[in-house]
């Protein structure tokens, strides 16, 4: 990782650099897991240092009022912003998923490193537009950074503004870390696994005359009458994940999902901002935990999507598994275990279904992958026996103990529970083993999950003219000096993904066809053939199942576009083609 590039690339003024030297020694890499001002300073660091191909600014505020911040990254000497295919990435749309904000980072700072020495890197930021949103849950994630509690993703109290009975999760013996009480009880659904003392195991059915346990959250009980201990419904239990227009339903069907569609400031920035930009092809939300690609849809099988986007996921999907080593998962046919209550309001399929662009989510980290353990889908997990629950928890234990020196897991340790009684209390650390990553292996997850992050940006169509002609017919009657000519155009889409991205946006109508225009630098013109403004349609790429393959050439990804003119010699002809997702292109000719 420290390995300096030294790949020969061409930069957007055509000037070739080896190595990176310059304002890209003064741009350090960001480490750690950054708090709110922490990311503002690296912002600003990265467009100071490379204002050429970055600039930040705000796309909304918290509830709280913090700015929420969006990265542009591209070579503004290659064009503006709007005129090149867009790329979306955004982070921590719940709080303590802070490694997405660490892989966020540091795909901001591996472009502006290798801008210009790297020639993938170089392509990318001349040709598209990358923005980057590194944290959504700015006001969250500052107190899962600073204080014991979790939390899901807002400050704001809800769905009760006031304490109700039941446990609450609380730091009660003060060691930094909410983790597990585990209570003495004749009653108890646990005993301690034969196998290792820290591991608890289910008791057996009919199972009797043992020790035996009760497990809480660390915490205090609110309004305690002296024998039950409930979880109290959580004080701040808003998923951002959940607001979104589209598949929204209300907090009775719905947990975390607000009072109405976009109801969170952070969620209509996020939605204002996405839909301003008409640009954006493709997108990333990176989440924790789980080790695994998820991709539409949530509420619908694979069958009532078009075939043609499903063809592309499943190749996306050998694409992330390769480069990460995470299965892509369809959220409803592999990920959803109760398909009667599949989950609605998601950032996925509000961006697939109303926006037409291709959303991926990445579950950042797995400790099971670490300890070598078989990727299991949610049915699988929850049909293991006890034996090979207990084995693979004993196969973690053994990886804590081999790569973490142990100190991933808190031993029991008596503690008198103001409460409670006598307890104890120890489990696994919430934080930085359970829900992202020991600081020692973040930087492993950001690369590889970056890698395939700028892979997916790499895939998005890219309209270019390929040729632009005129043939001279002769004088054009009834006009002094003026000449027939015949005009052609041949536009191409040399990228991966069709000029409309998914099939999904021709049906939401937020594709938007390729548009070619036609006119005259300061002479005259008559069009006696074909139009100013031609609609030329999509324009397939060379994905999987675009345009209906026939046969093995693939689809045909180019278009002629002819014009009979009336004009002078001399004059200068302007071409212009383009489409939203596709990026505009210009030429001229002089007749």
């Amino acid at each position: 990782m420290n390995r300096r590039e030294t790949a020969t690339g061409q930069t957007a003024t055509g000037q070739t650099v080896t190595g990176l030297g310059g304002a890209a020694e003064a741009l350090r890499k960001p480490c750690g897991y950054p708090l709110y001002e922490e990311i503002v300073a690296f912002l600003s660091r990265c467009t100071s240092a490379h204002p050429g191909l970055c600039r930040t600014y705000p796309i909304g505020k918290s509830y709280e009022g913090r700015d929420i911040l969006c990265c542009e990254l591209t070579a503004a000497a290659a064009g503006p912003a709007e005129d090149k295919p867009g790329y979306y990435i955004d982070a921590n749309h719940h709080a303590g998923e802070v490694t997405g904000s660490a892989v966020a980072l540091y795909t901001i700072w591996y472009l502006l490193s290798r801008y210009g020495c790297d020639a993938a890197v170089t392509r990318l930021l001349d040709e598209q537009v990358l923005y980057v949103i590194p944290r959504i849950a700015v006001d969250g994630s500052e107190v899962y950074l600073t204080t014991p509690e979790t939390l899901r993703s807002s400050v704001r109290p809800y769905p009760e503004t006031e304490d109700k009975e039941g446990l609450y999760p609380e730091d009660v013996d003060g060691d930094g870390h909410i983790l597990t009480m585990r209570v003495r009880d004749a009653n108890g659904s646990w005993k301690v696994s034969a196998k290792d003392d820290r591991l608890l195991v289910r008791r057996e059915p009919g199972e009797a005359g043992g020790e035996y346990y009760r497990l809480y959250v660390e915490g205090t009980v609110h309004d305690y009458n002296g024998v039950e201990v409930r979880p109290a419904p959580p004080r701040r239990g808003l998923d951002f994940n959940r607001n979104y227009p589209g598949s929204w339903a209300p907090e009775s069907a719905q947990r975390g999902a607000g009072e109405y569609p976009g109801s969170e400031p952070e969620v209509r920035a996020v939605v204002e901002f996405m839909r301003s930009r008409r640009n954006i092809a493709g997108a990333m939300s990176y989440h924790t935990m789980g080790g695994m690609i998820l991709r539409p849809h949530c509420a619908k099988p694979d069958e009532k999507l078009p075939r043609a986007d499903v063809a592309v996921m499943k190749a996306l999907a050998e694409a992330g598994e390769r480069l990460t080593g995470y299965p892509t998962w369809s959220i409803y046919e592999e990920f959803t275990v109760d398909k009667d209550r599949p989950p609605v309001g998601s950032w996925v399929d509000w961006a697939y279904d109303l926006n037409g662009i291709l959303p991926l989510a990445v579950e950042l980290w797995d400790m099971s992958q670490h300890a070598g353990l078989q990727k299991l889908k949610p049915r699988e997990a929850m049909e293991l026996s006890s034996a090979e629950t207990e084995a693979r928890a004993l196969a973690l234990l053994t990886w804590n103990d081999r790569v973490l020196a142990g100190a991933g897991f808190v031993r029991w340790r008596p503690f008198d529970h103001p409460q409670l009684g006598p307890v104890e209390i120890g489990g696994w650390l919430p934080k930085t083993v359970s829900q992202n990553p020991p600081l020692g292996l973040l930087e492993g997850e950001c690369h590889k999950c970056a890698m395939f992050t700028l892979a997916h940006a790499a895939m998005a169509p890219r309209l270019e003219i390929g040729s632009f002609a005129s043939e001279d017919l002769g004088p054009a009657a009834g006009g002094e000096g003026m000449r027939l000519y015949k005009l052609a155009a041949v536009l191409e889409n040399r990228g991966y993904l069709p000029s409309n991205v998914t099939q999904q946006a021709v049906l939401a109508k937020t594709a938007g066809e390729v548009v070619v225009r036609l006119e005259a630098a300061g002479g005259d013109l008559q069009f006696l053939a074909g139009k100013a403004r031609t609609e030329a349609g999509h324009l397939p790429g060379h994905a999987p199942g675009a345009g209906g393959f026939r046969g093995p050439a693939g689809p045909e990804t180019r278009k002629k576009i002819e014009w009979l003119v009336a004009a002078r010699p001399g004059t200068t002809m302007k071409l212009q083609a383009g489409s939203p997702k596709c990026g505009r292109r210009r030429a001229e000719l002089r007749l």
